[in-house]
């Protein structure tokens, strides 16, 4: 999986290089890398907006969330918590 500037995100078959999609996740550019656990591909976009997307072949977004502070990290996850930096404030997320 490959972020870009422009909002895409893009999914290649990791044995054949060949790019199974690319599609807009968010309008702005995404500052940081994917990250992927649990069936999940996290983004931060820099305006504070951080979508997931179900990984595998096809393209599905199962939900965007904005913090309403700017991102330029990449998420971090560890049992089953959700970590992200913002310019000013270090958020921890986990379902109930």
């Amino acid at each position: 999986y490959l972020c870009s500037e422009n909002g895409n995100l893009s999914c290649f078959d990791a044995k054949t290089g060949k790019m199974q999609y690319q599609k807009r996740t968010h309008r702005t550019r995404h500052r940081a890398s994917p990250v992927v656990a649990d069936g999940k591909i996290y983004l931060s976009a820099r305006d504070g907006k951080v979508t997931v997307v179900e990984a595998g072949r096809a393209f599905k977004i199962l939900s965007q969330n904005d913090l309403g502070e700017s991102l330029a990290a990449s998420p971090a996850i560890s049992n089953g918590t959700i970590y992200l930096r913002t310019f000013d404030a270090l958020w921890a997320i986990r379902s109930k």
